[in-house]
């Protein structure tokens, strides 16, 4: 979380803009992870990667929605953060029977991270609208819609 995220605000907006700067770091997280995996899954699954690195186009969107409604809120969007992948794809070896167990893997934590996600966004929802920002809980709303299709793409992949 962005601790300078709180300095500016209002106490109405501070809840608010603390929690979209959470949100903000696990948007960064999931943009970082995305691009691991489209790197990861290029050669042996070029379609694969390509979805990957839409997504984290996608969750880059978001990053930076967040960012803009933070400084609508008062405070400072900057943020200090230790981004995290999950790491240890080893493909250099036997590609052929390593990537579909470690693609199913990835897709399968994905589904995981992006329901979280969406229950998170629907919860920032509530709790903008009775802050009465109908515009921020109209984004995460947006937000949460799009988690949730992002999870549902993962389990067709799946089948």
């Amino acid at each position: 979380m962005n601790e300078n995220c709180c300095r500016k605000q209002s106490p109405k907006n501070l809840p608010l803009a603390c929690e979209a700067a959470r949100a903000r770091a696990g948007e960064l997280n999931s943009i970082s992870e995305y691009l691991y995996l489209s790197i990861m899954f290029a050669e042996a699954f070029p379609e694969l990667s390509g979805y990957f690195e839409k997504l984290s186009m996608e969750e880059m969107h978001h990053h930076r929605a967040l960012g803009e409604l933070i400084l609508r809120l008062g405070g400072d969007p900057a943020e200090r953060s230790t981004v995290r992948n999950s790491g240890g794809i080893n493909l250099c070896q036997d590609c052929d029977s390593r990537a579909p167990v470690a693609a199913t893997r990835a897709l399968k934590n994905n589904i995981v991270g992006e329901r979280k996600d969406c229950e998170n966004y629907r919860r920032l929802a509530a709790i903008a609208e009775r802050c009465g920002d109908v515009s921020a809980a109209t984004l995460f709303s947006k937000f949460a819609a799009d988690e949730a299709r992002h999870a549902k793409e993962q389990e067709k992949m799946l089948k």
